[in-house]
């Protein structure tokens, strides 16, 4: 064995191993939901989902069903240092699998961590699911640096787009797309053509990680959080560049009142902006599933066109901004529960975009939206509340205007230890101009109305 070798084994023998006996504490840890949601219009078939839940609020149109668990050891190493092992399982598929450390007692302050996770998943808006802040990826960082009474987290983060988890096969898509230089109609055959080398150049740089530098800073109420992204040669499959970097700033106030009313209280306020790669979905995150699919510009999203599938596919379209594009949102939230135990929970929320120079014609320009939604709960007996929800939202983009609203009433059974919660609701939900009944993305397509009835089960613990 050479010198080096044995100099790597000495240290690693030195290293204590890890075993159940220095294990002080195990955490077990999750979520799920899971129901089942039939549309009158559609002689009481499964009902997909019929309208966007970030604006109407969850309640009554979440027929997707969800689902994450996690562990996490707990290990007193001695009186200054503790490692703690994260991981689990999100949306019951492997891809999603998470899995980090992070160690105290290694740096003079704060904690050390690395792998893949999620930050910052407090920032979150529990009536809509809606969360603001959205930074998921593998890196490290150092989360509570104490800087006299206030505290600093620093991290880095890398995600990547990955447009294969759209429609159809990615691949098939690639073959049939192109054509050799010089052949075809691109007007006709919607192909592109291109020589062997730019064609191949396009594929390679279709999944590329985009990285991100993540700044927070808490001091008592308020918490500023800032991200610069870099996103190397952000092509898209016709070849066009888009940012390849962007930033974007946060700023949270949490009072324990409703905005000024005491008692069983809390409120937020959140002032969001962004520029290029922190403009539009990409606002106060990172490339993640959920950063796709959530309200932001009505650019990305799903889209329907002449260029097919792909093209409106929204983990396709989520890297798709203009360096000077530029995005700005607010939202205003909270609750307050009186002396009888009626409960009031609303939000308001607002988005607009600036889409800066892209040539996308009806798409380019401005859009905005607004959602206003109001839950209520009421207490009948023990373990069980009627719940109510209403809501209304309304986006524009060059001038033209569409809306949609909900009515929702939730009979719910629930039981709670103040740690863990279950939830099993029956719900009816009134849905003027309904997803259910057409397309929402092909704006030929009149919608109308709907009732969706659903039955559903939902717990953390």
């Amino acid at each position: 064995m050479s010198i080096a070798a044995l100099a790597v084994a000495g240290v690693l023998s030195s290293i204590p191993t890890a075993s159940a006996a220095i294990i002080d504490e195990v955490e077990f840890h999750g979520y799920f939901r899971a129901g089942f949601f039939a549309s009158k219009e559609n002689d009481f078939k499964k009902a997909d989902i019929g309208g966007q839940k970030e604006q109407l609020g969850r309640l009554g149109l979440e027929s997707d069903n969800d689902g994450n668990f996690g562990f996490t050891t707990i290990t007193n190493i001695n009186d200054d240092q503790q490692l703690r092992i994260h991981i689990g399982v999100g949306d019951t598929e492997f891809d999603d699998l998470i899995g980090y450390l992070e160690m105290d007692g290694i740096l003079p302050s704060g904690t050390l961590w690395g792998g893949k996770r999620k930050l910052a998943e407090e920032n979150y808006i529990f009536m809509t699911d809606f969360f603001y802040t959205d930074l998921e990826g593998i890196g490290a960082g150092v989360q509570d640096i104490e800087i006299g009474d206030s505290f600093l987290d620093i991290a880095y983060i890398s995600s990547e787009r990955n447009i294969s988890l759209g429609y159809g096969d990615y691949d098939e898509f690639i073959e049939s797309a192109y054509v050799p230089n010089g052949e075809g109609d691109i007007a006709l055959n919607n192909r592109f053509i291109f020589d062997t080398a730019t064609r191949q150049q396009i594929q390679d740089n279709q999944n590329n990680s985009m990285h991100t530098l993540h700044l927070s800073y808490t001091l008592g109420a308020l918490t500023l959080q800032t991200n610069y992204k870099y996103l190397p040669d952000n092509w898209d499959l016709n070849g066009k560049e888009w940012a390849e970097t962007g930033y974007d700033a946060t700023a949270i106030y949490h009072m324990l009142d409703f905005f000024g009313l005491k008692g069983n209280a809390f409120s937020y306020a959140i002032g969001q902006v962004g520029r290029g790669l922190g403009s539009g979905n990409l606002l106060g995150g990172t490339i993640t599933d959920y950063q796709s699919l959530r309200p932001g510009s009505v650019t990305q999203g799903y889209h329907t066109g002449e260029w097919g599938d792909y093209f409106g596919d929204p983990y396709y379209l989520i890297t798709h901004r203009e360096e000077d594009a530029l995005s700005a949102r607010l939202l205003l939230w909270g609750g307050y529960t009186n002396s009888d135990g009626i409960g009031f929970f609303p939000s308001i929320q607002a988005q607009y975009n600036d889409e800066g120079t892209n040539d996308l014609g009806d798409d380019g320009g401005y859009n905005y939206w607004v959602s206003v939604m109001m839950r209520n709960i009421f207490p009948v007996r023990d373990n069980f509340i009627i719940q109510t929800e209403t809501g209304y939202y309304e986006n524009t983009q060059n001038g033209g205007t569409w809306h949609q609203s909900k009515f929702t009433v939730a009979p719910t059974f629930v039981l709670s230890d103040g740690l863990s919660t279950a939830e099993i609701r029956f719900t009816a939900t009134y849905l003027p101009l309904s997803w259910t009944t057409g397309d929402e993305t092909d704006p030929n397509v009149k919608l109308s109305d709907d009732f969706v009835f659903g039955i559903q089960a939902d717990a953390y613990w």
